[in-house]
């Protein structure tokens, strides 16, 4: 009787089970709705119970199913273009190929790019994490989609995937050909296989998450695939949850984006310089006679750019691309000293690393400011900003875009004609009055946090006038904010504007020359009647007045004054002060304010800003504030008044010659 009993028993849990195998595994079907055959991969994790087969070809339009123990985790992904060599025997494939020269992978993972289907199984609180990668790259259209399962959490079971062919539209550095010839892009790598940067890995000194940020080139992969990962740390928007589920995988699932260059948006540019969508490339250039160190901080949640700091020799340039979406500060660093292994410092906008990489910090005051952001609502923001006060000349530049565009910047070296109030050490940088004196009235702090309270100071004015375009206080929005959609950027340190040569009047001067030596009798009397003003800049003196003497080239050497923001002794006369109240009002303290109603700011490192009474006032120094009013560009000036008195003289001089 207890035998019959035992044997009962036995049949009884032979047939549960065999009823209900899902008790202790789950199922992925396998589905192929590309128009070619593919050939599937799996790779089981360590110390987990094995996966077969672990590789098997698949046509198009057909479909597998596994049955896979509860406890697995491992990575599925699909082998393309694979094909057997005669001769050798040995199977291989152009896209994720796993190296086994056979059709089953027998232990080995796929070679990048390959998209990655990743699960763990049964994991923490009896879930299944599962997610679709691009970390090693991507080679095709890929779907994951739950069935049957419970909802783990918020956005359980949530199906996730990449349903766009990047492969027409991956950049060139990334892009893998079929080969034998041909050019067609089967896959699209990494930024980290392609280049094997640290930066892009997340290895090294960028191995945490708090220092491995996104990179332009993983932005371009979470552009068009928003739910799969696209970095390391790609987590909080990537990882998904379920409990007891089946799961279907789809290679090529219907209906999938077919992604071109031609397809693509007119800001989303492939190539080295341009690769994600909507964002902009910004050129660094030194036209100083020495060496610039820029400096770059991203704002709070803006991914890092390429470097935060690096060398700039004079005559050089340097380009980064910056995504969609992102806002932070450029500037320049001076007098620098990083070499060897003990620790550097900069004279001037000196970020505090102790190294060219500025790894996350702001400028020390004094440092003149670039300042962007990118995208909102279209459009990008920006402005050069002299609140943190002032180390060396700068201008921002246009490329490409539409909209106003405009340039802004200041090109005025300021450092020769800063107050002594203001002036640090020998002349290295300028001050804004809120660094030097620490009052709210110059800070915009305190009782003067407003537009209303917060008025320019004679201090600000001074940097209004020399450079009118670029923020001179907190609240100088109106004048120093300025917009444009889809352009790139370049930041120009020094810029040295182009003299422009008075041609008219060297022509013009040229053949009266030649007349004269014809008619050496006429030359007193063209002479007598020339007689104009003269601005010399080099010794001060403005309102000179000469009568040109018996010399037939000082018309030529008096004819183009040099007018430059960059002399030391600039104009001395001093206008009628104004006060220019922001009609924009904002919360942001720091550089910038705020651009718009909608609270759009750029936030400066420091709380306080440049303020004051707006009155008109002589610095300590003795110059007029307004002695700096000469423009914000170094050209060359010629009146029309001495325009219109060579040319009566020129005029005079035919009409002689041939007397």
């Amino acid at each position: 009787m207890g035998r019959l009993l035992f044997s009962a028993t036995l049949l009884s849990l032979i047939f549960n089970f065999s009823l209900f195998p899902e008790v202790d595994s789950t199922t992925f079907k396998i589905v192929n709705k590309c128009r070619r055959t593919i050939w599937p991969g799996i790779l089981t994790g360590a110390d987990r119970p094995l996966l077969n087969p672990t590789g098997f070809v698949l046509q198009s339009g057909k479909s597998r199913t596994l049955r896979v123990p509860r406890s697995w985790s491992g990575r599925l992904w699909a082998r393309t273009h694979c094909s057997t060599d005669p001769s050798t025997g040995k199977f291989s494939c152009a896209t994720a190929d796993c190296g086994s020269g056979k059709l089953e992978c027998a232990g080995s993972g796929a070679i990048p790019p390959a998209t990655l289907a990743e699960f763990t199984l049964n994991g923490d609180q009896g879930l299944d994490f599962y997610d679709v990668s691009l970390v090693d790259g991507y080679n095709l259209p890929m779907l994951i989609i739950p069935k049957g399962g419970t909802r783990g959490g918020p956005g359980g079971c949530s199906s996730t995937g990449c349903l766009v062919d990047l492969n027409g539209a991956c950049p060139r550095e990334l892009a893998v050909a079929r080969g034998n010839g041909s050019r067609e892009s089967v896959a699209c790598k990494s930024a980290c296989e392609a280049f094997g940067d640290p930066v892009y890995c997340c290895s090294e000194a960028y191995n945490t998450p708090n220092t491995c940020s996104p990179s332009v080139y993983s932005l371009f992969f979470k552009h068009a695939c928003p739910r799969s990962y696209s970095y390391a740390y790609d987590d909080k928007t990537s990882t998904f949850t379920c409990a007891s589920a089946d799961y279907i995988i789809i290679f090529c699932p219907l209906p999938y984006t077919r992604m071109t260059q031609d397809s693509l948006p007119s800001c989303f540019i492939s190539g080295r310089n341009r690769t994600v969508a909507f964002g902009a490339t910004f050129t660094f250039v030194n036209k100083c006679e020495y060496t610039v160190w820029p400096g770059i901080l991203a704002n709070a949640g803006s991914p890092t750019l390429d470097s935060t700091g690096f060398e700039l020799p004079p005559d050089s340039s340097r380009t980064f691309i910056a995504p969609a979406g992102w806002s932070g500060r450029f500037w320049g660093r001076t007098g620098c000293t990083f070499s060897g292994s003990e620790p550097g410092s900069c004279q001037t906008g000196d970020c505090g690393s102790g190294q060219a990489e500025c790894n996350g910090s702001g400028a020390a005051p004094p440092a003149t400011l670039a300042e962007f952001t990118l995208g909102t609502g279209g459009l990008d923001f920006y402005d050069v900003s002299l609140v943190d006060g002032y180390n060396l000349p700068m201008i921002v530049e246009t490329t490409g875009g539409s909209g106003m565009c405009a340039s802004t910047g200041c090109v005025t070296d300021l450092n020769r004609v800063c107050p002594s109030e203001l002036r640090v050490g020998g002349g290295e940088a300028c001050k804004s009055a809120c660094e030097a004196f620490g009052s709210p009235e110059y800070c915009c702090s305190g009782t003067f946090n407003s537009p209303a309270t917060c008025r320019p100071s004679v201090y600000s004015q001074m940097f209004k006038s020399a450079c009118p375009r670029s923020y001179s206080y907190a609240y100088d929005d109106p004048t120093s904010t300025f917009t444009c959609s889809g352009a790139d950027y370049t930041v120009t340190f020094c810029p040295s504007m182009p003299r422009l040569p008075c041609v008219f009047l060297v022509l013009m001067v040229g053949f009266c020359g030649l007349l004269w030596l014809f008619s050496l009798h006429h030359w007193n009397k063209v002479l007598r009647i020339v007689e104009f003003k003269i601005e010399k800049i080099e010794n001060g003196l403005t309102d000179a007045t000469a009568i040109a003497m018996n010399d037939p080239l000082f018309i030529l050497r008096c004819s183009c004054s040099q007018k430059s923001s960059k002399d030391p002794n600039p104009t001395m006369t001093a206008p009628g002060a104004t006060n220019a109240d922001g009609s924009l009002s904002g919360s942001d303290t720091g550089t910038g304010g705020s651009a718009s109603a909608s609270g759009l700011g750029f936030t400066g490192s420091d709380p306080d800003s440049a303020s004051g009474t707006g009155s008109h006032a002589m610095l300590s120094d003795g110059s007029w504030l307004a002695g700096l009013a000469m423009g914000d560009s170094t050209r060359v000036y010629c009146s029309w008044t001495l325009q219109f008195a060579v040319f009566i003289a020129s005029a005079i001089f035919i009409v002689s010659g041939f007397s």
